[in-house]
C-alpha cells in the first residue's frame, strides 16, 4: 500500500565500512555483490551478466543479446519477474540494424547492408564482444572499471544525463567518473563489423554499439523498469580527427575497431576509402522473443502513443510453477500472467517514436503475417516500413510507413514476436546517435469483462491514434488496452493528436508504469542520491583504532532530487501542465539523520558488524502521507487510520499531514 523508498532518514556508513574493513581486517577478498551469479573464478568482467538491481533478472551478453540466459543457455530464457520466481516473460532480445551506404562508400557505394545483433531464426548473429560486460554491483569490476565505461562526461552523451550524475565528488582519483548512474549499471560494448560473420549479408556494416543498461528499486512502479542506452558509432573512419567530438577513452576504443574493421575487410580483398563512409537512413530496432508464460500461447500489440509495443498471454493463465506476489498481484489487478513491454523514451533524432512495428512468428506462420527477415536487405525494408509483396502480408489497413504497424496477430495465440524500429539516423564517419528504450513489467488491470481465465486478442492498435473515437462519451478502447491500464482520453490541448500524457491510467499498471519511465528518462535519470560519504581518518593504536570524520557535504548541500520531487506539476513537452510521477510532498532535501560505523573481513554488506551509532537529537519530520509508518491499516492518503499510531489530520482531498515525528 506504502512505498517505502521515499523514507531517507539515512545513516550514513558505507564508506566507513570499507575503510574499517581495510585497517581492522587487513586485505579482504572481493566478491560479487549479492545476487549476482558467479562462474569459476572472476577477476574481471565477462561476456555474460545479468540485471538484478530491482524485481527484474535480465541476462546481458556482450555481443549485444539482452534478457537472454545469463550462464549462455540456448534453450533458457532470460528474462523472469519477479526476480527469483520461474515466471519467465522472456526468452531472448537484442537490436538489429540496417543502413544503405552513402556514395562516399567506394566499392560498397549504395549497398544495403546492416547486422543482427540477435535474430530470432538462431542463425546469421553478427554481433561480436568489443568491451566486456561491467557490473557496478560488483567490487570486482569497480577495482578494473574502465574510464570509457563512466556515466558519460564530455561528448553527447552526457545529454541524457543530468549534470549531477556525470561527476562523483567523492571519487577523489577521478571526481569526473561516476561509474553508475542508478543502483546499479551495466556497461558493455559490441559491433557488428567482423567480415567473416557473412550469413544472411554480403558485407558488414561498420557500427559499434555501446549499451547501458540502469535500473532503481524506486519510485513505485520503476522497481519493475529496465533501462537500456543504446548508442551507434560510425567506426569506418581511419582518420582520428573524425572521433575528436568523443570523449577520449571511447574514442580509443571506437578507433582501435576502425582499424580492425579496415584490416579485416582489407584482408578478403576489399579496399575501403581511408576517410569512412556515411550511414544513410540507418534504422535500430529491438526485437523481442518474449514467450510469456508459454511461448504458443502469446499475443504482441503495440500503444503508438506511448511508443511501446508489449505481450502478454492470451488468457492471462496461471501456470502452476509460477508465483504471484499480493503486493503486484493484488486489486485492481488480478493474479494472471502479466505484461512485458519495450518502450521508447528516446529515438536518434528525438522523442521516443516508432518506425514500424509488427509481429513476426516462428513457422508455421498464421495465416496473412510475415515471418522474421532471412537477411539484412529484407530487414532493411521491414525497419524501414517499405515491404515488399513477396515479404508477406501486413493485416493493418493502409500504408506501414504511415500507420507505423504492419501484422498484428488476432485470430489465434501463437508464438508472437514483434520487432520496433526506431525513426531513420544519418551516420557520418565518427558520428553517433542514440536511442533509449525501458523493458516494463506489470500486472494485468481488473476489468469488468475480464478477470482470471478471460481469452483476449489485441484488437485494432489503430484505435489508440484516433483522438476523435477516444475522445467520444470519455473514451472507448480494446479490451486488451483497459488491461493494461487505459482508463480514458482527453484531448488536452486540442491539437487532434493523440499524445501519452493525454491518457488516463492505473496508477501501478502497463500504462501507469511506462509515465514512470518516461518521467524517470525527462528528468535526465536523476532519482534520490544517496548521502555523499565523509571525509574520514583512522587513527591505528594497541589492539584498537579511532575513527574521525568530517560532516558528510550532504548535509550543506542536500540532495539534488528535492528539485525533482517538491513540485506537484510538471510541464510536458507540449508546454502543458501535467502531474509529477516523482511528486512526494514527504521528501526533504536535507536528510542526514546520523552515521554508523562497521567492521567487516569480506566485502559483502551481510557480513558487517554496527560497532557504533551516531543520531542527531532533537529532530523532527513532517509526514504528509502516512509513510513513517506504513500499515495495512494506516494509510491517511487513503482515508484509513484504524491502526496509526497516533492521528492524522486531513488537509485536503487525498492527503493527510501528521507533524513532529522525533527520531
Amino acid at each position: 500500500m506504502h512505498s517505502r523508498f521515499r523514507m531517507k532518514c539515512v545513516m550514513l556508513a558505507t564508506v566507513l565500512a570499507v575503510a574499517a574493513s581495510t585497517v581492522l581486517a587487513g586485505s579482504a577478498n572481493a566478491e560479487p555483490a549479492p545476487g549476482v551469479k558467479k562462474k569459476g573464478f572472476r577477476l574481471f568482467a565477462r561476456a555474460i551478466g545479468a540485471m538484478t538491481v530491482n524485481r527484474v533478472l535480465c541476462g546481458v551478453a556482450a555481443d549485444g543479446r539482452l534478457c537472454v540466459d545469463s550462464l549462455n543457455s540456448s534453450t533458457i530464457g532470460g528474462g523472469y519477474w519477479p526476480k527469483g520466481t520461474a515466471d519467465q516473460y522472456i526468452f531472448q532480445s537484442g537490436l538489429q540494424v540496417a543502413a544503405i551506404i552513402g556514395p562516399d562508400g567506394g566499392p560498397w557505394a549504395g549497398d544495403t547492408t546492416g547486422g543482427f545483433f540477435v535474430n530470432t531464426t538462431g542463425s546469421n548473429e553478427h554481433g561480436q564482444l568489443v568491451e566486456p560486460v561491467y557490473n557496478a554491483q560488483s567490487a570486482a569490476d569497480r577495482a578494473t572499471w574502465p574510464a570509457a565505461a563512466c556515466v558519460p562526461n564530455g561528448d553527447a552523451g552526457e545529454l541524457l544525463f543530468d549534470p549531477l550524475l556525470r561527476t562523483d565528488v567523492s571519487n577523489l582519483a577521478d571526481p569526473n567518473c561516476r561509474k553508475s548512474a542508478s543502483q546499479g549499471d551495466l556497461w558493455l560494448m559490441s559491433w557488428e563489423g567482423d567480415p567473416s560473420l557473412s550469413g544472411g549479408r554480403s558485407h558488414p556494416l561498420g557500427v559499434a554499439v555501446e549499451t547501458r543498461a540502469l535500473g532503481w528499486n524506486f519510485p513505485a512502479g520503476n522497481e519493475d523498469i529496465i533501462y537500456f542506452i543504446f548508442t551507434f558509432f560510425n567506426i569506418t573512419s581511419l582518420n582520428s580527427a573524425d572521433y575528436a567530438a568523443i570523449r577520449p577513452s571511447l574514442a580509443a576504443i571506437l578507433q582501435q575497431k576502425a582499424s580492425d574493421f579496415h584490416a579485416a575487410v582489407g584482408s578478403k580483398g576489399t579496399v575501403l576509402p581511408q576517410g569512412g563512409y556515411t550511414m544513410t537512413n540507418m534504422y535500430a530496432a529491438v526485437t523481442s522473443d518474449m514467450d510469456v508464460a508459454e511461448a504458443s500461447s502469446n499475443y504482441a500489440s503495440v500503444n503508438l502513443p506511448f511508443a511501446m509495443g508489449y505481450t502478454y498471454d492470451h488468457a492471462f493463465s496461471q501456470p502452476p510453477a509460477w508465483t504471484f506476489d499480493p503486493h503486484i498481484f493484488s486489486a485492481p489487478f488480478f493474479q494472471g500472467a502479466g505484461f512485458v513491454g519495450v518502450k521508447y523514451l528516446k529515438s536518434p533524432t528525438g522523442a521516443g517514436a516508432i518506425q514500424l512495428f509488427s509481429n513476426t512468428a516462428n513457422a508455421p506462420l498464421p495465416p496473412g503475417s510475415i515471418g522474421d527477415a532471412g537477411d539484412v536487405t529484407q530487414l532493411y525494408r521491414y525497419l524501414s516500413g517499405q515491404l515488399s509483396p513477396g515479404d508477406g502480408s501486413c493485416n493493418i489497413p493502409g500504408v506501414p510507413a504511415v500507420t507505423h504497424v504492419c501484422y498484428v496477430g488476432v485470430n489465434a495465440p501463437f508464438d508472437a514476436r514483434f520487432f520496433q524500429s526506431s525513426t531513420a539516423l544519418t551516420l557520418p564517419p565518427g558520428a553517433s546517435g542514440s536511442i533509449v528504450v525501458a523493458y516494463i513489467h506489470a500486472a494485468p488491470v481488473a476489468t469488468a469483462s475480464c478477470g482470471a481465465g478471460c481469452d483476449v486478442n489485441p484488437g485494432n492498435p489503430l484505435l489508440l491514434t484516433n483522438a476523435v473515437q477516444l475522445g467520444a462519451n470519455g473514451g472507448t478502447a480494446n479490451v486488451i488496452d483497459s488491461l493494461t491500464g487505459f482508463k480514458g482520453y482527453s484531448d488536452v490541448n486540442s491539437d487532434g493528436i493523440v499524445q501519452q500524457d493525454e491518457f488516463s491510467v492505473v496508477a501501478g499498471s502497463l500504462l501507469g508504469k511506462a509515465g514512470v519511465a518516461q518521467s524517470v528518462f525527462d528528468n535526465k535519470f536523476l532519482l534520490p542520491f544517496a548521502p555523499e560519504s565523509p571525509e574520514f581518518f583512522l587513527v591505528p593504536g594497541d589492539h584498537q583504532v579511532t575513527v574521525l570524520w568530517k560532516p558528510s557535504t550532504s548535509e550543506t548541500a542536500g540532495d539534488p532530487f528535492f528539485a525533482v520531487a517538491q513540485q506537484p506539476t510538471v510541464l510536458d513537452a507540449g508546454g502543458n501542465v501535467v502531474a509529477n510521477t516523482l511528486y512526494d510532498p514527504n521528501y526533504r532535501q536535507f536528510d542526514i539523520e546520523g552515521y554508523r560505523v562497521y567492521r567487516g573481513r569480506v566485502d559483502a554488506p551481510n557480513e558487517l558488524q554496527l560497532l557504533a551509532q551516531f543520531d542527531y537529537s532533537g529532530t523532527t519530520i513532517t509526514d504528509y502521507a502516512g509513510q513513517v509508518f506504513p500499515t495495512d491499516e494506516c494509510a491517511p492518503e487513503l482515508s484509513i487510520r484504524v491502526s496509526c499510531p497516533v492521528p492524522f489530520d486531513s488537509v485536503g482531498p487525498g492527503l493527510a499531514r501528521f507533524t513532529n515525528i522525533a527520531y
